[in-house]
Formats: C-alpha cells, sequence, structure tokens
C-alpha cells in the first residue's frame, strides 16, 4: 500500500513541532514501507517568515492564497505518487484544497475551533482570520475520511463543533519522543524530594505556579529540589534547591544521558499548564514511569489519570492545595511506587508511538476497504 505523507512541518528533521512528524512519520513507514513524504520546505520557510503578521491578529498559514499554493505543489506531487491514501499531520492549511479524489486520513492534537478558542495566544486573532481558518478548516472535514485526534477532549471537541458522526472521529493518543525504551528504573525515596520541569514556555506552562508550589513544599519539608530544563526563567536564578539546567538536545548523546539521569533522579514531573491540547512530555514522564503533575485542562486528562498516574489540579487549586497533595502522597511510599509503575504501565500500553500506529494502520486500511467497496 503506497502512502502519502504530509505533516505541519518537515518530518525530516527531529526538531519539528515537537517531533510528532519525525516519530509519527517513522511509525508509518514502519508499518508501510512504501510511505513517501511529500516536503514543502519553501512554502513553509515563507510561511514562517510571515508569520510576524500573527502579531497584529493575521493568520498567514490560514490564508486561502497560501492554501492554493499548497495545493497546486502538492496535487502535482499525489498525481506523480499515485498514492492509496494521503495522511495529513496537522498540516489542514496545507491539504483542505486538495483533489478529494484521494483518500485520506488526518490526524493532530485538535482542530482550528478548539484550538483559537482555547490558547491565550489566538486572542488578538482578527474575525476576518478566524473566519478563513474555520472555512478551511471544514472544506478540509469535508473531505476526510478518518479522524485521529490525540485527546477524547479534542474529539469530543470535534464531534461537537462541527457535526462530525462519532464514527469518523477517533482517539488515538500520540506517544513519547524517545528513540529508545529507557526502561523502568523505581525511583529511589531515600534522597530529597525532586520534581523535575521540561519545557520553553514557561508562563503558559505555568512555571511561575510551579515556583510557589516548589516554596509551599520547601517551608514543610526544607530539602526539596526542583530541576529546570529548557527555559531559564530570571525568578528561579540562585535559588538554594533550584537547578538550571538549560537546554538539552536530545539527539545529542551527552545531553541524552543527561535527560535521563535527570528523569532517574526525580521523583514527580511538573507542567501545570494553563492551555496544554496535548503534551507529549508527559508521555515521556510516563516512560520513566514518573508521576504528572498537572492540571486538569485541554487533552491532559488522556494521558494522565488523576491519583493513578499523577496528581490534576483544578484552575482554581493553590500551591498549598499542590504541596497538601504531593506531600501525602511522597509520604506513603507504597502508593507512591504503586503510581510509579502505573505510570509507566500507561506508557507501555497507551502512550507509545507503536500504539498510536495500530490505530493508524487500522484507520487506513478501513479507508481503503470503504473505497474499494464504493467502487464496486
Amino acid at each position: 500500500m503506497r502512502i502519502a505523507y504530509v505533516s505541519l512541518s518537515t518530518p525530516l528533521l527531529r526538531k519539528s513541532w515537537s517531533g510528532i512528524p519525525w516519530y509519527s512519520l517513522r511509525e508509518l513507514q514502519r508499518r508501510f514501507p512504501d510511505t513517501h513524504v511529500i516536503d514543502t520546505p519553501g512554502a513553509d520557510k515563507l510561511v514562517e517568515r510571515l508569520a510576524v503578521a500573527e502579531r497584529f491578529g493575521a493568520i498567514v498559514r490560514r490564508h486561502w492564497i497560501v492554501s492554493r499554493y499548497y495545493r497546486s505543489v502538492i496535487n502535482a506531487e499525489l498525481e506523480r505518487l499515485q498514492p492509496d491514501v494521503v495522511f495529513g499531520v496537522a498540516a489542514a492549511h496545507k491539504l483542505a484544497l486538495i483533489d478529494p479524489k484521494w483518500p485520506f486520513v488526518y490526524a493532530a492534537d485538535a482542530l482550528h475551533g478548539t484550538i483559537i478558542n482555547y490558547y491565550d495566544k489566538y486572542l488578538r486573532m482578527s474575525d476576518r482570520s478566524k473566519t478563513q481558518g474555520e472555512e478551511l478548516q471544514r472544506r478540509l472535514l469535508e473531505r476526510t475520511d478518518r479522524i485521529l485526534l490525540g485527546s477524547r477532549w479534542a474529539a469530543d471537541e470535534a464531534v461537537n463543533r462541527y457535526g462530525l458522526p462519532a464514527g469518523r472521529v477517533e482517539v488515538a493518543p500520540m506517544g513519547a519522543n524517545l528513540d529508545d525504551d529507557p526502561g523502568f528504573s523505581a525511583p529511589s525515596v531515600s534522597r530529597p524530594l525532586t520534581l523535575l520541569f521540561i519545557g520553553y514556555a514557561w508562563e503558559r506552562k505555568g512555571g511561575p505556579l510551579i515556583l510557589d508550589i516548589w516554596r509551599a513544599l520547601r517551608r514543610r519539608q526544607p530539602d526539596v529540589e526542583l530541576h529546570v530544563v529548557g527555559a531559564h526563567p530570571k525568578a528561579a536564578e540562585g535559588l538554594p534547591g533550584i537547578t538550571l539546567h538549560g537546554q538539552l538536545n536530545k539527539t545529542d548523546p551527552v545531553d541524552y544521558q543527561r535527560f535521563v539521569e535527570l528523569y532517574r533522579q526525580s521523583h514527580f514531573f511538573i507542567m501545570p499548564s494553563r492551555q496544554e491540547a496535548y503534551g507529549i512530555v508527559y508521555c515521556e514522564a510516563a516512560a520513566f514511569g514518573r508521576p504528572v503533575i498537572a492540571k486538569t485542562t485541554g487533552g491532559v486528562e488522556t494521558i494522565v489519570a488523576d491519583d493513578r498516574t499523577g496528581l490534576l489540579f483544578p484552575t482554581q487549586a493553590t500551591p498549598e492545595d499542590y504541596a497538601e497533595r504531593i506531600l501525602a502522597l511522597w509520604n506513603d511510599p507504597q502508593r507512591y511506587q504503586t503510581m510509579c509503575r502505573e505510570a509507566r504501565l500507561a506508557y507501555e500500553e497507551r502512550l507509545n508511538w507503536q500504539s498510536w500506529g495500530a490505530i493508524a494502520q487500522r484507520a487506513i486500511e478501513d479507508v481503503c476497504v470503504d473505497q474499494r467497496a464504493a467502487a464496486l
């Protein structure tokens, strides 16, 4: 079976869109060796340069002119490839207007209307841009045979917002972006309670709240540690008990080993994001068997089960609320170790790219069967 693969950004670079195109492509190629990438680096680069317009409320990526250009490039490649199925990953603006004759499976963390009404960064988006984006999203959905979304939240939103038949939408959790399974190593409870944060968008991902939680914990247990990777918040500089590690490149063997060591030395992964459509890093925490501390928002509940694989908190929870539950769990070693094992089990059963690939494969095969039946 021949697959044409198109993604939001190039799947040939591991850093593209948190690594999702890279890992999803490799999983599809493992299952369907005759998978071909339709890459559009020139157009992508131009669109990124024009993204400065987002400061003024215009989303260039969803403009009709941009989508028509992508249509011409991608249609030409599809005619050359003659695929059995087109598989798109979060590339609505590239695929919304392509020739509808091709069977089509679309995967994303969430759809346009869900995202723009959720993330603060889209609050200044103009009504015109919102309308254009919605029109393109609906054009895409009209010609999509199967839609795979990362969370139950995103799937329910898609069905309710766009009136999609439930049978066309399926929850397909994405996996941890790790080349090798790190294996499970039970954390040592003999060393100080250690929190780990990995991320760049410090404000959105709850950074200031993390510092307040750490302070609340330190008032009760003075040796609590916090390790921060990626972000470099000035408010945390020089604070005893906090270590800022800067950026770590997982493709660099030295950095990757440091990344692994930080997880193995930690007891909790903490990232109480204000908005999080999915959160690949929560899957990585599960791979190491570390409970997650997060907010109940967006797609997080598909990844983290409260009181089973982590601790989820409502938006209005205070730092003291967080500290109380964290210490109650930490001071019950048997319950804590059980949660670590449950987190690892969630990774083994659901939060890996092989599990995502099984859902994607079934969707592709079902679409092909339906296509053949329709042709009879």
